[in-house]
C-alpha cells in the first residue's frame, strides 16, 4: 500500500500545531486522576487506555487527558524554540507518556455557572458551549464499594443515550465527576456504561494549591455538539473528504496496483450515543 504523502503532511501539520498561551481561569483545589478504558471504533474487540484528570476549583472544573496534555506541552516547548518535528518525535518517544486518543476537554461552569465549554481536536481545534445538563440519578443506598480507598455508594442514570453506573463517595462532598457526569452528593470515583464502551476509575486524589485551571488559546472553530459528532464520523469514514471539507486539497493515495485507496468503514464510539441524522 502506498500512502499519499500530501495527506500525511496535512495530518502531521495539524497534529503538531502548537500553542504557547493559555487563559487561566482559577486555582486547582483538588486533582482527581482516572484510569480510562474506552473503545475507539464500533465492533472493536480491544479497549484503548488513557489517564484522564479532573481538576476541581472553587467554581470551575476541567476534565482532560493527562497523556495528551503532557505530550502537547513537549511538542510546544520544542517547536517554540525552533526544534524540528523529528526532534519532537524523538523526545516524545523517551518521555514516557503513551499516545492519547482522547483529545477532548470538558469545562463545567465555564464561562459561567450552569454552562459547559467543550473542546476537541479533529485535525483542527473545535469548541462548543451548552447548558450544563444534570443527570437524573437513582441512588442505591444499600450498595457499597471501595474505590481508591474511599467508601462509595452506587448510582445509575440514563444520560445522553447511555446507561451509566457510578460509584461516588460522600467523604468528598463535591458533585462532580469524569466527563459530563455530575450532580450527585459526592465525588464520582468510578463510572462505566452498560454497553462496556467506557470505564473511568479513580487511581489518585491530590489536594492542590499552586496550579491553575486554564484553557489553551487555540484558534477554535466554533460549532455545536451535533456538528462535532458529524465531523468525527466524516473524519473516520472519509479522511480525504474531511480534509477537503476543511479546505485542504489532498489526493486519496494509490495502492501498489495504481488503484485509489479505499478506507475501511469505521464508526467512532461516541460518549453521547443518541441517534441523529447525518
Amino acid at each position: 500500500m502506498i500512502i499519499d504523502m500530501k495527506l500525511i503532511y496535512c495530518i502531521l501539520l495539524f497534529f503538531f500545531v502548537s500553542y504557547i498561551e493559555a487563559q487561566e481561569i482559577e486555582n486547582v483545589q483538588l486533582r482527581v486522576h482516572y484510569a480510562t478504558k474506552f473503545k475507539r471504533w464500533e465492533n472493536s474487540k480491544n479497549m484503548s487506555s488513557d489517564e484522564q484528570v479532573l481538576d476541581i476549583g472553587k467554581n470551575v472544573s476541567k476534565f482532560y487527558s493527562l497523556w495528551e496534555t503532557r505530550n502537547e506541552e513537549i511538542r510546544d516547548s520544542i517547536l517554540a524554540r525552533g526544534g524540528t518535528y523529528q526532534e519532537v518525535q524523538n523526545v516524545l518517544g523517551k518521555a514516557g507518556y503513551p499516545r492519547s486518543y482522547e483529545y477532548y476537554a470538558v469545562y463545567k461552569n465555564y464561562p459561567e455557572k450552569g454552562r459547559i465549554t467543550y473542546t476537541d481536536k479533529e485535525f483542527k481545534d473545535y469548541m462548543y458551549q451548552e447548558e450544563l445538563e444534570k443527570p437524573q440519578w437513582q441512588i442505591f443506598t444499600e450498595e457499597k464499594a471501595l474505590v481508591a480507598d474511599y467508601q462509595c455508594q452506587k448510582a445509575q442514570t440514563d444520560f445522553r443515550g447511555r446507561t451509566w453506573t457510578v460509584w461516588f463517595t460522600m467523604d468528598i462532598p463535591i458533585g462532580d465527576g469524569p466527563w459530563k457526569l455530575c450532580a450527585l452528593p459526592g465525588l464520582i470515583l468510578k463510572a462505566e456504561d452498560s454497553r462496556g464502551d467506557f470505564l473511568f476509575k479513580c487511581i489518585e486524589i491530590k489536594y492542590m494549591d499552586r496550579e491553575n485551571i486554564s484553557i489553551p488559546k487555540h484558534k477554535y472553530l466554533k460549532c455545536d455538539r451535533e456538528t462535532l459528532k458529524r465531523l468525527k464520523i466524516k473524519s473516520a469514514q472519509d479522511p480525504v473528504g474531511y480534509l477537503r471539507q476543511l479546505g485542504y486539497e489532498s489526493g486519496g493515495g494509490m495502492d501498489a496496483n495504481g488503484r485509489p485507496l479505499k478506507y475501511d468503514e469505521k464508526m467512532p464510539v461516541l460518549l453521547e450515543y443518541e441517534s441523529f441524522s447525518l
